[in-house]
């Protein structure tokens, strides 16, 4: 293939040949040349051919070049950005935009600056967004920030989304949101973090009056009218707010509300469980399917479509008419290695899946377990492993209290099998809550920001109505099973009319 001339100079990076400047980065020599570096942005050409900057370099009359003490990135860092200016092809990633924006912010380099703001607003996730809004005053990367927030319930459960802000008028023009893609206790939850984190670098107690003192401007942003009696209750606990202002607030609620069960939402971001649609992939028998149909739809849920996976798989057109597929199986797929590729490809596309594993996930090769993509590409939270069924069991250790699949799940008891698969965290995932026996019981993985959820919930799905050695029905595994594929629902990228 012939060479192009940025093949050519991509051969001259960090080349002695001819070289004219030198780069000094983390005890290191980097060489470059005056002419290349010129043509990627203000600040060298200033330097090179103007004779300004002269704080920023020094230069050798005799050897004609010039030297720059560089501070701001690390060596890879400057190679990276390096790079572009020899190719013009951007190398970014998470670990180099942040920085590599703001030293083109400093030392002009335009075009490398608007390839870093193309990259973060297309990559924003709850690790980086308050970055993004404190760091970069760009308006359309600033946009983009704000419609994170306000369509994408992510941050929201990230429970130290405030802490270390230093920037008040922001965290006001945040809690301002009129559409926000999450339950207003959420925001309220966030809020006192935030508000325990100021206390703490102030050197005051952490108690209510401290708390209201901290907090003051925002207490009254938060909607206590759009919340649930059960969360309002929990907001009256923190006495963080006048018995004035909770009565109003409960009037307020009683006439939102109606005696529903669920919140009313600042926006439309929440799929509302009625709504939601969801395809159930089941690989059992008709008794088995209806006692896990029955028993979903006896929390709210309603918009289900069943499939026989023992004999047809759906097409991933078929897929993706739904919120969220829910797979699970005690007998034979119709095509073990169609379902894992399909499932995959509808996870790329948007869609969320949750997996009742037992049988499911065996690390066997029998026709009722899973194969294909979605078991070896990185999608699954959780490793295949051998059946482990027999010896009681119920619900342990909770480790993420706040996540929505545990909400309102007090009590799970597993029956005489109490079925669970012996596998386990995958890399990446998170680990929700565990059986008594320390076994994972709940888990979540998003490969990628544009990709729906997997859960796993490493049980059988049907309750003791069907037989008494499956799961207790007078515990919350209904609920938990709604949950979760409520929450999966939620996190899916696919949207509906």
């Amino acid at each position: 293939m012939d060479q192009t001339i940025y093949d050519v100079f991509k051969g001259l990076l960090n080349n002695k040949d001819m070289h004219d400047v030198v780069l000094k980065v983390d005890g290191s020599t980097i060489y470059a040349h005056s002419l290349v570096l010129a043509s990627s942005g203000e600040f060298w050409k200033q330097c090179f051919y103007e004779g300004k900057n002269k704080d920023f370099y020094s230069f050798d009359s005799k050897t004609q070049k010039w030297t720059f003490e560089i501070s701001d990135l690390s060596k890879a860092q400057l190679l990276d950005l390096l790079e572009f200016c020899y190719t013009r092809v951007p190398k970014l990633r998470d670990d180099n935009v942040v920085k590599t924006f703001k030293f083109c912010e400093k030392f002009p380099m335009e075009v490398m600056k608007n390839h870093c703001g193309e990259f973060l607003a297309k990559n924003i996730t709850e690790n980086n967004v308050m970055e993004i809004l404190q760091e970069f005053k760009v308006k359309s990367l600033e946009e983009q920030a704000f419609k994170f927030l306000s369509e994408d319930v992510a941050p929201w459960k990230k429970k130290d989304l405030f802490v270390g802000c230093q920037d008040p008028e922001l965290i006001t023009k945040i809690i301002k949101i009129e559409q926000i893609g999450a339950p207003e206790l959420f925001v309220f939850r966030r809020l006192v973090e935030y508000g325990k984190d100021l206390c703490k670098k102030e050197g005051m107690e952490e108690n209510p009056e401290n708390l209201k003192s901290v907090l003051g401007d925002y207490l009254p942003l938060i909607r206590l009218d759009l919340m649930t009696r059960k969360e309002f209750s929990e907001i009256s606990k923190t006495m963080l707010y006048t018995i004035e202002q909770l009565c109003d607030a409960s009037f307020k609620t009683l006439s939102n509300f109606d005696c529903k069960k669920h919140p009313i939402s600042r926006g439309p971001p929440i799929i509302q469980k009625e709504r939601m649609k969801i395809l159930h992939m089941s690989a059992n028998g008709q008794d088995w399917c209806e006692n896990t149909k029955k028993s979903i739809m006896s929390t709210g849920i309603s918009q289900i479509t069943m499939i026989n996976a023992e004999t047809q798989t759906p097409t991933l057109e078929e897929m993706l008419k739904h919120h969220v597929v829910w797979v699970n199986s005690c007998r034979s797929f119709h095509n073990p290695q169609e379902v894992g590729d399909r499932l995959a490809s509808f996870v790329e596309a948007g869609g969320s899946v949750v997996i009742c594993a037992a049988h499911t996930l065996r690390n066997d090769n029998a026709k009722w377990v899973m194969q294909g993509r979605l078991t070896t590409g990185g999608f699954l939270p959780m490793s295949k492993g051998a059946l482990k069924q027999g010896k009681r069991s119920k619900l342990g250790a909770i480790i993420q209290k706040e996540h929505l699949i545990v909400e309102n799940v007090k009590k799970f008891e597993g029956g005489r099998f109490s079925s669970r698969i012996l596998g386990q965290p995958t890399e990446g995932a998170e680990l929700i809550a565990k059986w008594s026996d320390g076994t994972p019981l709940i888990l979540e993985k998003k490969k990628g920001e544009r990709y729906g959820v997997v859960v796993v919930l490493n049980i059988r799905p049907p309750n003791s109505d069907l037989d008494r050695k499956y799961w207790n029905k007078k515990t919350d595994g209904a609920l938990m099973i709604a949950n979760a594929v409520e929450y999966a629902g939620g996190e899916s990228k696919l949207k509906f009319d």
